[in-house]
């Protein structure tokens, strides 16, 4: 599963920085430097235009032919569920998530309700492998899917599960490492729980002409991000990057420094705190992406497509109803061989944890790939709560899915 290094360096000019009047060239013409305004739509009850519709009895039609065939797991792909028409639609969604505004609800008019769990996890893997091809591990277990929820059997205390376990808001960050996230709506909230994205190219703009001494800092090979717990390793990364004529943001603010659960140990750690300066600059870079935040409406049985190098995401709190469906997302990482972003470097350790399980970096104990359909019946506390879990620490693991 891993790939050649040379696919990350073999762009025109990857390796050439840009100046800052090419870069505000570049900005100010490209799709992915967009505004929440330029998705304003004149009439209320329309749709902004990165939300696509997708011939309902075609999905079921791929679907059945994929149960009949008896094909599960890595074996469902872009060539096994056959979309001859929605397919041309994932075609233009493909590019326009790498080469437009990165972002897409792609709306399938299915009620998750009315199908069993493994017949939404194919039609999930299904109609995402029409973005990407190849998709990446989310844990030291193998793990490909993690259910974020909050059960209502789970019986352990919200503190102290990871974030995505509970019903409590998340901060401005990325999946570090992940190229595309690619998120499956089976469950709503009652009230709250919504999506919010950022362009980091709108983002890096302001930096740019606002704050230039806080994008210096943000653009520095100065951030610590811990690896393993025992030893202690990190690595020094920047938090954007122009690489191949993009602009890369890897970022998650519970995963810079020491982590607390390792700082409790009360033993000796070169890994160093975050800096005043960093501090305030990680401020300045989450009010930006307040400031340009994009609330994404979804609705059951919506996929969601976002060009996670590219985007920050946050989430409010939310309250699930007493009663039927919970707040449920279902989370993949793919990635596009053909027209997958070249990964600079600096940030190739979280990208190696996901896409290169083989790798001094890998995340994967195992070659085996899993795709739990549904959350465990009981939580286990896991050691590490901060962060997205895009990259986990050595000895940890997410356990809190069925097998």
């Amino acid at each position: 599963m891993a790939e050649n290094k040379n696919e990350h360096a073999n762009s025109q000019g990857a390796s050439i920085p840009l100046s800052s009047r090419g870069i505000m060239e570049m900005l100010g013409s490209h799709p992915m430097a967009w505004t929440s305004e330029a998705f304003d739509t004149k009439e209320a009850s329309a749709e902004p235009g990165y939300v696509v519709h997708l011939d309902k009895q075609e999905l079921l039609l791929a679907l059945e032919s994929v149960k009949e065939r008896g094909l599960a797991g890595d074996s469902i792909t872009r060539d096994t569920f056959l979309l001859p028409s929605s397919g041309t639609q994932l075609e233009q969604v493909r590019r326009d998530i790498h080469m437009g505004s990165g972002i897409a609800i792609v709306r399938l008019g299915i009620d998750p309700c009315e199908l069993a769990d493994e017949d939404n996890i194919k039609l999930f893997l299904g109609v995402a492998s029409h973005i990407g091809d190849k998709r990446g591990i989310q844990d030291r277990r193998g793990n490909v899917l993690t259910h974020v929820t909050s059960a209502k059997r789970w019986t352990v205390p919200q503190e102290l599960r990871h974030g995505i376990h509970t019903n409590t808001g998340l901060a401005w960050h990325n999946d570090m490492g992940a190229d595309v996230l690619a998120l499956y709506v089976r469950g709503q909230a009652e009230k709250g729980g919504h999506t919010y994205i950022a362009s980091s190219w709108t983002i890096y703009k302001e930096l740019l002409m606002s704050y230039p001494d806080t994008l210096d800092l943000l653009t520095r090979h100065a951030w610590p991000i811990q690896i393993t717990a025992s030893p202690h390793r990190h690595v020094l990364a920047p938090l954007l990057q122009v690489y191949g004529n993009k602009i890369l943001i890897s970022v998650d603010p519970g995963r810079l420094g020491l982590h607390p659960v390792t700082a409790k140990t009360g033993l000796g750690s070169s890994i160093p705190d975050l800096t005043c300066r960093q501090l305030e600059a990680l401020d300045v870079l989450t009010s930006l992406a307040a400031r340009h935040r994009l609330r994404l409406d979804t609705k059951p049985g919506d996929m969601v497509f976002i060009q996670n190098w590219a985007m920050l995401h946050a989430r409010d709190s939310y309250k699930d109803p007493e009663n039927g469906p919970r707040r449920h997302l279902v989370r993949l990482w793919i990635r596009d061989s053909e027209l997958g972003w070249n990964i600079p470097d600096s940030m190739r350790v979280p990208w190696d944890a996901a896409y290169a399980p083989d790798t001094e970096n890998g995340g994967a104990d195992t070659g085996q790939k899993k795709y739990p359909t549904v959350p465990a019946r009981e939580y286990r506390p896991p050691k590490y709560t901060a962060g997205s879990a895009a990259f986990v620490l050595r000895d940890d693991e997410d356990v809190n899915c069925e097998e």
